[in-house]
This record gives structure tokens, C-alpha cells and sequence, in this order.
């Protein structure tokens, strides 16, 4: 019997004599139950969502709170569980004003007197009393409520005090007297006497007097006092229990149901009662309860049931405690008085342990109807107890109250061990190591007690209690493990910690050895620093010092080891198992199973420790899917998967299975590290996506939906799932843009504000695929089975597919300037700049509309939105937003720099009309070299330390001395541009140090006739020209372009084994080479042959990368990527939960950028930097710099992701004032930090290693 029914049970046992009808009819207590079933309803099901979204949100701050809490909502408004709790809400009020309606109508008030309790029984306040025409003084009250007068006269002054104005009666001098006669009349054994005084203290109690309320409960409080010591002989004991028929139980139980039903009421006006008042009553009232820990005044035998025992038989759950708690000034003032009664605290800890301890094999008895055992009163009071002290560790003051000392046991009970000593017993209880489980007594109130110290204190957290948690999971016969022996509060407890970072942290192993590093390393420190300076000291370094361990721990294990000794992998491998046995007996404790393995492998340190490179859990979840996928749709699977489930038919538990594995294999798609495991298999991403873009699925409003679809589609089966869904993927959310511009009450009320986040929400969506070449080309891609699926009806002029978008030819609002946005968006990628060019011919139509925006009438004067602007003596160009915009796109796809070599010009109409006159409908744009040369930075004059260094030891030895006096010669000069032929001379010096390490080259130098460039990639060699004629890297002759053109040929025949079909993107690093040698081929063989022998090359050359793995998807840069994003959610938190909200992932960023050698992203003079620092480091020094890139943006990021801008802001000139000097610092001590457990897995040697 759990603590609710039983809770029931004894409420009506004890209510019938006690309180003649607590039950109050109405529609007040219709009201009551609806308000209390609604917010119930909402904390149980809304909780999960808000703490999830909480946890993934990180740090928050005072710039990203309107994010978070942005998002936070969107989540809780379009989550399915807020639907369901709505739909449910609407059915309960429903059948509750059904029902009592009914009520109302066919039950006679008649059948069941309706007789209130005493708090709620109406009395006249107003309305003096008078005795045969003279007010009754209180002198008379006084007298005629003592002991010595008759029972007749004190029930007649009994009545007339419940007609008496309170106020003065307490402000009288026979104040005093009068309580101690009240206090004696509740002793009273005649029935009437005991009902008219305590309806006194319920008339006190019911005052709008603070002075009343309070005097009449410490009153109150204190009869129950004297109660005790009136009638010990005669009081309830555990051997007895409690008989309702007898008048001293009668009157007990009727005093406390009083005295609980006012902390009830009270609780909900603290504030109006004063500090000191509160503080009185809150004093009192605990006194009460640990009346039996400190009052030995009465020498009552110790088998007599206290004050404590009677409230815990009339309130098991702690109801009072949950009202007092609730405001933050009761809850400061309640814990304040429990901090100065520790013995309570004491009490309730060893309450519970006794029960634990005494009663493992215990069940709440029978109830007879007028008899309470002692033994029931002991498992309510053991979950009162546990109530109360469930509600009190919510809060951090009071674990302080903790660790305890208790006289049962020598040690001090600390949390930890209250919760290892709980899931003991319930392990014990449940007898999981039988065939059949039983649900262990109490469990309801245990767990409120474990979920909520987990919740709010997981700092008590230790591994004996982990080990407690997953005994029942972890036994030698776990091969024959069911499904049907895991007990539910396993599953309960492990759900709960895998719902926090904190949690997760300690299943995974590290959190425990983190704090025990850093404890023992600042423990001697501490010790002799206690200052308010050193303190500070001592908590940056204790934050200093985990960053350290947590830095040891960022690694994948080697696929040899087979140790399950992390709770993590314990779960995994019990899932495994359970998955592998097709277990359904219990298909909740599987699903929960499933979900808890899909929180771990989410997160980028679960994939580390878990092995997910070599993972049995991921290979049997994709086998299963496989096989549920089949049953679904034979068509599936049918030719490389041929075996079926072994189990019966199961429809409905297959399908939930089915949409949990689903959910699983999503969140490993959610990490670099979890998509290449997955890409493994030639299908399983094929078909995930298939089934994440189906319109039951699909949900771009969300972020996290957004940053998985971009990194499936980094992979082929992703990309070809792309060309099949591309003429549907966008009709949806254009449809909503164009319903959104075509509102008929924004079209009204002039609003603006609903089309501006429509527009915003769709350019999210398409920077999903920015960052992806073979993505775009796919949603531009026009298969024949495209179909208009009904998203749009034909009178619609809107777009549906990225092609139709794109034409450029619509002059229909809002299309073209959203077309022109979204062209925006796409060209910052220089490698889908250069294909969109080749296939649309963007920039020859946008040259083409700005051509037919000039007029040559001289009589036209501005308007509202537009300008006219002179560019001749009698030719004109209007000015306005979409001319604007196709400026800026003309000038940022024409012209290659960094954000000093050249400035874009902007897209907002210019009211005092300047910067507007560059507008130009032919290529070249106007005045582009003398704007250039005006950018130019001046080269250093005489040699730096670093040059003088490289020629005087040119033809020295070169060892890891001569690369430790090149890093210290760089670093005397790092602020000074480097000059190309510095950077050449290092390459050829570096490539000594390598000298015996294997090429990633093994083919000759030598160009094949047959080779053909793709037209893009002859567009780019345009462009690298043009940049390098900008900078004079490049003499203007005709053979710039042939050397160039024969270069990219020998990067074909070097990297690739047979030639691509389509465009896979230019080789930006070649056209770098090209330009620091000045356009020598023979040089930049030379440089060639000197790159590929570093151990760095890959990275600097991701072209190099792709070809050594012979696929796209490089492990090379996959494991770049995950160290990448862990780094980063390390080091920077902010700026990783602020891209984690905008859908983004740092990794896809640089990748993109490294592939196109930060052209557009940095200068020219910091990417010499950049290429200086990775040739004088390790492979991982790489990983810091890109680090240091998100460092420097990370105020601009935070704030335009309080904005709602920030994939605006990192696609157009990101890196203003970037200089790697400044960051060089912070570089090395990453590196001395985390150098250890990143550096192995990016040298060549751990190609094949996880």
C-alpha cells in the first residue's frame, strides 16, 4: 500500500469522529481540486522539459537569458507533452463540472449533515455580547473559564466568548489567565466543554488580528502541552494504537487536525504577520514536534505516540511542510528555526534509518474502521519524516543541516549515506535476484526523497551510491538478465541522473575523481590560506584544477579494452544485451533503458569514454532498426537484411521500440564522432534521415533538429537523401513564409514584426545546409519524381523547392528579397559561391536587374523607401533595399579578403546618402584597386628575429632544439606580417625535421592529359588571381592563369584515385601555395613535397585528408571535429551553449573555412600567421587555434544570440580584429593542458585507432 492510499485510509478512519465532516461541499472545493490537479499536472509533466532545456542551455547570463528563455518556451509550447496536458486539462474539467452537476442534483443535502470544522465554522466578529443588558467584561470571561466554576457556566462564558470582539480581549489585562483557562478546558474530558474552547482557539485563529492568530495558536500549541501532561495514563501508544471511539484519542486527534489545518492556512499570508509573529509561530509549532526529543518534564513511558506521530497519521506526506517552504520569506524563517532545533533534524534522520533498518519486511496492515495499529502509525511517521525531509533538502540551506549524529550509530549520516542506505532497501525489498519482483514498502515517498536530492543536491553524489544504484544490473548471471528483474526504481533513479550534466558526469565516471583530484590537491593549500583574497584564489584554482583532470579525460578508449567497470558502461552493456535477447517483458524498463543510453551518447565526453567508434550498443540498435524498419515496410532492408523478429507479433510494442530507437540513433547523430560510427553502415543514416524529414517528424523550429540534419548531411547516404526529398524539404516552411507575409491583420496594423521572424526562422534553415556543398547542390538538384505535394495551392506565386528560389526572376514581394537573402547566405561559402555562379549565373543576372534599375530622367525626386542617386551628368540609379542588397552580393563574391583588405558595403537606405554612389551594373566594380591599395598594410622593414633565425641556421642540424629556438624566435616576432618568402623557407626547414617520417604523397609529380577542370573550378582560379594581384603576390601576365590551371591538374592526379563526377570544391590551399610563390610551379612543387611529410598536413590541406581515407568523411577530421566541440564546451561554455541554441556546430564552421584556407575569413597577413604557427607545432595545436578564433567573436556571439542574429554574424566578417599574436598565449596553455589526450589521436600513427 502506498503513501496516497494509505494516506486516504487513514484520513477517513480518523476524520468520521474527529472533525464531524472535514469533506466540504461547494464549489469552492471543486475549485480547490481543479487548481490543485492543474498545477500538479504541469510541475509533472512540464519539469522534464524546462530542467532538459535548462541543463542544455549552460551557464546563463544576463546577455543570453532572453535566449534561453526564448527557446526554453518555444520548447514547452510545441512539445507533444504540452498538447497532451492540454487535452487532458479540458477532460478533467469537463467530467468534474459534469460530475458535479450530477452531484448537485440528485444528492440531497439532507442524506448527510453538513457540519464543518471547527476552523470553518461561521462566527459573528462584530457583534459584542451581552449578558442581561450589561457588556460582558473580561474579568467575567476570566472567572468563568477557570477550573473551580461549574461546567454549566463555563459552556455559558464558553459561548458568549465566541460572540465577544477578540481584539480587546486580548489587549486585556486577564489575558494571560484566560489562555491558561483555555488551555485547561481543552484537558477537559466533558465533550462540549472540549468542542466550545477549542472553537475558541479556531475563532482566535480565524481573526483578521495578527496579535489573535498568533496568541490563539501558541495557545493552541501549548494546551497540547498540557494535554499530555493531564492525561498520560490515558494517551495512544504504539501497542494500542489509536481508538477514535475513545474521548482522550477523540480530543487528540481533533486538536491536531486544528492545529495542522492553521499551518495550512497560515502558510498562504506569512508576509501580513510580521517577521517576529512568523518567527514565534514557526518556533512553537516545531517545538511541538520534537516535543518528545527534549520534554521529559512528564516522564510519559516511551511507548506513548507524541504530537509528531498523531500529525504524521493525519498528514503522512508533509502537505503543511510544502506550504511553509513554498514563499521564499516562510522558507527562510522555517529553516532559520530548524537550524536552532538540530534535534528535530536528528530525529527525523533517525526515524527513517529505524524504519529502514527494523521494518524490511513490513507492509502497512489493515485498517480497521475504528482502530489505528501502532505499527501503521510507524510507517506514517516514517513517511512524514521522510516528507518533511524531502521537501527540506530541496534547498541548499538545508543539506547544510547535514551530516547529522544519530545515537543508533557511531558515524555521522551524511545525504550520501542516507541514499545508499534507502536503495539498499529497496534493492532488498524488491528481491531482484528472485523470478518476481515485489514493489518494496514506502517506495512512493522514497523516491520523492532520492529524485528530488538528486535533483537539487547532486553534489552528494558518491561512488558507493552508484554502485548501489546499478547492483541490480550488474550481478555475474547478467547474460540471463530480463527485462522483468530490473526493478522500477533502478530504472527511476537512473532516468533522474541521466536528466543532468551532473548526473551524467557521475555515471560516466569522471565527476568523482575530479572532485577527489582536486581536493587532494588543494587540500594542504587551503589550509594555510583562509583570507577573502585566498579564498578567491582557492576557487579559481579548484576551477583551474578540474578543467586539468577533465582535460584527462576527454579521450576515446582503445578498442582493446574490455573493461565494464564505469556505471555507463554498465547500462550500455546491459542494454546491449537486453536488445540482443529482443527482451520485451518489460517494455517501459527497456524503453527508459534506451533512453538513458541515448542521453549518454549524446553528449561528446559519452562518446569518449563509451568507445562509440567500436560501440556493440550502436551495431545491435542498427541491426534492430533494421529489422523493425523491414516489418514495417518490407520493401526496407528487404535485400540486405533477411532475418525477421523472433518474437510474436508485436505491433504496438514494436512501434514504440521502433520510435525509441529512432530517438537513439538521433542523439548519436547529434556528435561527429556518434555520425561516422553510424556511417559505418551503408543504410542506417540513409533511412534515419528519410524518416527525420518526413512531415511527421520534421521540426525546424527546433535548433538541435537543425544541427543534427547539418551533420548527417555531411555524409553521402545524407547527401543522396537530399536529392530525393529536395523538391519537398523547403515547400513547407516557404508556404509558412508566404502565410506569413500574406497575414491579413500584419497587413492592417502595418506589423512587421511576425513576417521579420518568419523570414529569420527560414534563413535558420537554410544555414542548416550553408556550410555544405554537396548539400546545396542536392536541394538544387530537380529529380523527376518532384511533385507538387499539396503544401501549396496553385493560385500560390510562391516558390517550393531552393532552384525555383533561386531564379532571381521573380519580381513578386517578398520572393526577391528573399531570394536575395538567401543568395546572400549561401555565397559566403566560397566553394557554393563558385558553383552557384557556374549553374544560375547569379552574378550576370544581378548585374543584369541592377542595369534595369537606372533611369536618365532627370525629374525624379526622392520618395519614401528610395533614392535617386547620379552617376553620370544624366544617368541615374534608384536606391533601394533589394539594389542595395545585390550590391553587396556583386562586391562580396567579386572581390577575396579579409575583414581589412576589404569593407562591404551595406544593404540599409543611407539617409544622409553616403557610401550609396559605388552602386555598378558591370564587372569589375569601380575604384576596386585604388580601394585595395588604400587597405594595403606596409611590409616590415629590415629583417625580424624570426628571419634572421630561419637563414642562420638553414644549413644547421634540425631537431626538436632547432623547432623550440624557431617558436621562440616567432613569438619575438609575431607582430610583424610575415613575407612570403619567410613562410617558404620555414616549409622547406620544417620538412628536414621529417625527413624519415612516411609522405601522405606516394604518387609522381606528373600532370595526365585527360584530365579536365571543372568550370568552377576555372572560376576560382579567377578569383585566386584576382586576390593575388590585389595583394602584388602576383605580376599581371598571361601565364598566371595557365601555371595555376596546372597546378590544380597535379592536385587531381596527387590526391584523387579517379575522377569525381561532380564538383567536390576548390582546392583553396593549392591557390594559397600558388600565391606565396608567386606563381612559380616549380616552387610550389617544391613547397608540395615539403607539406606532405608534416604531420600537420592533413589539417592544413583537408583535400590531403579526404584522399588518404579515400572518403569525404575523413576520420581525420572527424576526430578534429569532436575534440573540437569538446574543447570548446569546456573551455568556452557560453559561446558553445549559444550555438548549440542557434543550431550551429563550431566544427562544420571551421571545417569550412580550413577547406577554404580562411580566404574571406582572415587577412592574408594572419593566415601567413596561421600556417607559421602550424608548422611549428603539433597536429593539436591546430584544434587551439580554432579555439582561439571562437574566443575572440564570443561577446559578439553572445549578443547576437540574444538578438536571434547569430549565423548573421558569423557569416559576415566574423574575425574583425583578429590578430593570432594575442591569442598565442592562450594557445599554449591549451596545449599544456590538453596536449596529452588530444595529440595521439591526430597523428598519422592513430589513423586506424579510436
Amino acid at each position: 500500500m502506498e503513501v496516497s492510499s494509505f494516506h486516504e485510509t487513514l484520513s477517513s478512519t480518523v476524520s468520521k469522529p474527529v472533525q464531524q465532516g472535514i469533506y466540504m461541499r461547494g464549489n469552492s472545493s471543486l475549485r480547490t481540486n481543479l487548481t490543485h490537479f492543474v498545477r500538479s499536472s504541469i510541475k509533472e509533466k512540464l519539469d522534464g522539459i524546462v530542467n532538459t532545456e535548462l541543463d542544455n542551455a549552460g551557464e546563463i547570463t544576463p546577455k543570453t537569458w532572453k535566449i534561453v528563455a526564448h527557446n526554453i518556451t518555444k520548447s514547452v509550447k510545441y512539445s507533444p507533452t504540452m498538447t497532451s496536458l492540454l487535452q487532458n486539462i479540458q477532460s478533467t474539467l469537463h467530467l468534474s463540472i459534469k460530475s458535479f452537476i450530477s452531484y448537485t442534483e440528485n444528492d440531497p443535502i439532507s442524506d448527510l449533515p453538513v457540519v464543518q470544522s471547527a476552523l470553518h465554522r461561521p462566527v459573528n466578529n462584530e457583534v459584542r455580547c451581552r449578558e442581561n443588558g450589561d457588556m460582558l467584561q473580561c474579568e467575567q470571561l476570566d472567572v468563568g473559564t477557570s477550573h473551580p466554576s461549574s461546567l454549566k457556566v463555563r459552556k455559558q462564558v464558553l459561548h458568549s466568548f465566541l460572540q465577544s470582539v477578540l481584539p480587546e480581549v486580548t489587549e486585556n489585562d486577564s489575558w494571560p489567565q484566560i489562555q491558561l483557562n483555555l488551555r485547561q478546558n481543552l484537558c477537559e474530558k466533558d465533550n462540549e466543554v472540549f468542542n466550545l474552547s477549542l472553537m475558541v482557539h479556531a475563532k482566535l485563529m480565524q481573526s483578521s488580528s495578527q496579535v489573535c492568530i498568533k496568541e490563539g495558536f501558541i495557545n493552541l500549541v501549548e494546551g497540547m502541552h498540557l494535554f499530555y501532561s493531564s492525561n498520560h495514563n490515558l494517551l495512544p501508544s504504539f501497542k494500542n494504537g489509536i481508538d477514535v471511539t475513545n474521548p482522550i484519542h477523540h480530543h487528540l486527534n481533533q486538536i491536531s487536525q486544528l492545529i495542522i489545518e492553521v499551518v495550512r492556512e497560515m502558510a498562504k499570508n506569512w508576509l501580513r504577520y510580521g517577521e517576529r509573529r512568523v518567527e514565534e509561530v514557526a518556533g512553537a509549532f516545531v517545538n511541538l514536534l520534537s516535543m518528545h526529543t527534549y520534554d521529559n518534564r512528564f516522564n510519559l513511558p516511551r511507548d506513548i505516540m507524541f504530537p509528531f506521530h498523531i500529525l504524521s497519521v493525519l498528514d503522512p506526506k508533509a502537505k503543511w511542510c510544502t506550504h511553509w517552504l513554498h514563499g521564499a520569506f516562510g522558507r527562510h524563517l522555517f529553516l532559520n528555526t530548524l537550524s536552532q532545533n538540530s534535534a528535530f533534524i536528528i530525529f527525523l534522520v533517525g526515524e527513517t534509518l529505524s524504519y529502514l533498518k527494523m521494518y524490511q519486511n513490513y507492509h502497512p496492515e489493515y485498517i480497521s474502521q475504528n482502530i489505528i495499529s501502532g505499527n501503521n502509525v510507524k510507517y506514517a511517521t516514517f513517511a512524514h519524516s521522510l516528507s518533511v525531509l524531502s521537501k527540506v533538502i530541496c534547498y541548499k540551506k538545508g543539506r547544510q543541516f547535514f551530516p547529522v549524529a544519530v545515537k543508533t550509530t557511531s558515524e555521522l549520516i551524511s545525504l550520501d549515506v542516507i541514499l545508499v542506505r534507502m536503495i539498499t532497501y529497496m534493492n532488498l525489498e524488491s528481491n531482484y535476484k528472485a523470478a518476481i519482483l515485489t514493489p518494496p514498502s514506502g517506495s512512493e515517498v522514497l523516491m520523492e526523497f532520492i529524485k528530488k536530492l538528486l535533483k537539487n543536491g547532486d553534489d552528494e553524489i558518491s561512488d558507493s551510491l552508484i554502485e548501489t544504484i546499478i547492483e541490480p544490473i550488474q550481478n555475474e548471471s547478467i547474460q540471463s538478465l530480463k527485462c522483468s528483474n530490473i526493478p522500477c526504481h533502478t530504472i527511476d533513479i537512473l532516468h533522474q541522473l541521466s536528466g543532468s550534466s551532473n548526473g551524467i558526469s557521475c555515471l560516466l565516471g569522471s565527476r568523482q575523481k575530479c572532485r577527489k583530484f582536486t581536493a587532494k590537491l588543494c587540500s594542504n593549500h587551503r589550509s594555510t590560506n583562509t583570507s577573502a583574497a585566498g579564498m578567491r584564489k582557492n576557487r579559481y584554482m579548484s576551477i583551474s584544477l578540474e578543467r586539468d583532470f577533465s582535460a584527462k579525460s576527454i579521450r576515446i578508449p582503445s578498442s582493446t579494452n574490455t573493461n565494464v567497470s564505469s556505471p555507463a558502461k554498465i547500462i550500455v552493456h546491459t542494454t546491449t544485451i537486453l536488445l540482443s535477447n529482443q527482451d520485451m517483458s518489460n517494455m517501459d524498463a527497456l524503453l527508459s533503458l534506451v533512453e538513458i543510453c541515448s542521453k549518454l551518447f549524446r553528449i561528446h565526453e559519452g562518446l569518449s569514454v563509451l568507445d562509440a567508434m567500436n560501440s556493440h550498443l550502436i551495431s545491435t540498435v542498427i541491426d534492430l532498426y533494421k529489422q523493425l524498419s523491414s516489418k514495417n515496410d518490407p520493401s526496407r532492408y528487404s535485400s540486405t537484411y533477411g532475418h525477421t523478429l523472433r518474437t510474436q507479433d508485436y505491433d504496438i510494442q514494436s512501434h514504440a521500440l521502433y520510435m525509441s530507437l529512432v530517438s537513439f540513433l538521433t542523439e548519436v547523430a547529434s556528435t561527429p564522432c556518434g555520425v561516422f560510427a553510424l556511417a559505418q553502415d551503408g543504410f542506417v543514416l540513409q533511412d534515419l534521415l528519410t524518416t527525420l524529414l518526413q512531415p511527421s517528424h520534421v521540426s525546424w523550429e527546433d535548433p538541435h533538429f537543425r544541427h543534427i540534419v547539418s551533420l548527417i548531411t555531411t555524409v553521402s547516404q545524407g547527401i543522396s537523401v537530399l536529392a530525393e526529398e529536395s523538391h519537398r524539404i523547403l515547400a513547407r516552411p516557404l508556404c509558412n513564409l508566404w502565410s506569413e507575409y500574406e497575414d491579413l491583420m500584419a497587413l492592417i496594423t502595418g506589423s512587421e514584426q511576425k513576417q521579420f521572424e518568419a523570414t529569420q526562422h527560414f534563413m535558420n534553415i537554410i544555414c542548416t545546409f550553408v556550410l555544405n556543398l554537396q548539400g546545396i547542390a542536392s536541394l538544387l538538384s530537380d529529380p523527376e519524381s518532384s511533385s507538387s505535394e499539396g503544401t501549396l495551392v496553385e493560385a500560390d506565386p510562391g516558390p517550393t523547392t531552393l532552384s525555383e528560389l533561386l531564379t532571381l526572376e521573380s519580381s513578386v514581394e517578398p520572393w526577391h528579397y528573399i531570394s536575395l537573402l538567401t543568395l546572400r547566405a549561401l555565397t559566403t561559402n566560397m566553394d557554393v559561391c563558385l558553383y552557384l555562379n557556374n549553374t544560375i549565373k547569379f552574378q550576370e543576372k544581378l548585374l543584369k536587374l541592377q542595369s534595369e534599375n537606372i533611369t536618365f530622367d532627370s525629374d525624379i525626386t526622392e520618395t519614401e523607401g528610395t533614392r535617386v542617386k547620379s552617376s553620370s551628368a544624366n544617368k541615374f540609379i534608384i536606391i533601394d533595399q533589394c539594389s542595395l542588397m545585390r550590391h553587396q552580393i556583386l562586391v562580396a563574391t567579386y572581390i577575396v579578403g579579409g575583414p581589412r583588405e576589404r569593407i562591404l558595403p551595406p544593404t540599409i537606405i543611407d539617409t544622409d546618402g553616403n557610401g550609396e554612389s559605388g552602386l555598378f551594373c558591370t564587372l569589375p566594380p569601380p575604384q576596386l584597386t585604388s580601394a585595395a591599395k588604400k587597405k594595403r598594410s606596409t611590409q616590415p622593414r629590415g629583417q625580424t628575429d624570426f628571419q634572421r633565425f630561419l637563414q642562420d641556421t638553414k644549413q644547421g642540424v634540425h631537431d626538436a632544439n632547432w623547432l623550440s629556438h624557431a617558436r621562440r624566435a616567432y613569438k619575438a616576432s609575431f607582430n610583424i606580417d610575415i613575407k612570403a618568402c619567410v613562410l617558404i623557407d620555414l616549409l622547406e626547414q620544417a620538412a628536414k625535421l621529417s625527413c624519415n617520417s612516411e609522405s601522405y604523397l606516394n604518387s609522381p609529380m606528373q600532370i595526365y592529359e585527360s584530365d579536365v577542370l571543372f568550370p568552377e573550378e576555372c572560376l576560382g582560379i579567377q578569383v585566386a588571381i584576382r586576390y593575388g594581384l590585389e595583394l602584388h603576390l602576383l605580376q599581371e601576365n598571361s601565364q598566371n592563369e595557365e601555371n595555376l590551371t596546372q597546378l590544380i591538374h597535379l592536385s587531381h592526379n596527387l590526391l584523387r584515385h579517379k575522377k569525381c563526377e561532380t564538383f567536390q570544391g576548390f582546392d583553396w590551399f593549392m591557390a594559397t601555395l600558388f600565391l606565396l610563390c608567386g606563381g612559380n610551379v616549380e616552387r610550389c612543387h617544391s613547397c608540395i613535397k615539403s607539406i606532405s611529410s608534416l604531420a600537420v598536413a592533413p589539417f592544413l590541406w583537408p583535400a590531403l585528408a579526404t584522399a588518404k581515407d579515400q572518403c569525404t568523411f575523413s576520420q581525420h577530421l572527424v576526430m578534429f571535429g569532436h575534440k573540437l566541440e569538446l574543447l570548446v564546451k569546456m573551455e568556452l561554455p557560453l559561446a558553445f551553449s549559444a550555438l548549440q541554441l542557434a543550431g550551429a556546430s563550431w566544427w562544420l564552421i571551421c571545417r569550412q573555412w580550413m577547406a577554404q584556407c580562411f580566404w574571406n575569413i582572415l587577412d592574408w597577413s594572419q593566415i601567413c600567421h596561421w600556417l607559421v604557427v602550424s608548422v611549428l607545432n603539433q597536429p593539436d595545436f591546430t584544434l587551439y587555434f580554432c579555439v582561439s578564433l571562437l574566443r575572440h567573436i564570443e561577446p559578439k556571439i553572445l549578443q547576437a544570440a540574444s538578438e536571434g542574429k547569430l549565423w548573421e554574424q558569423i557569416m559576415f566578417a566574423p574575425m574583425e580584429g583578429y590578430h593570432i599574436g594575442d591569442q598565442l598565449t592562450f594557445m599554449e596553455k591549451l596545449s599544456k593542458r590538453y596536449r596529452t589526450s588530444v595529440l595521439h589521436h591526430l597523428l598519422p600513427s592513430s589513423n586506424n585507432t579510436a
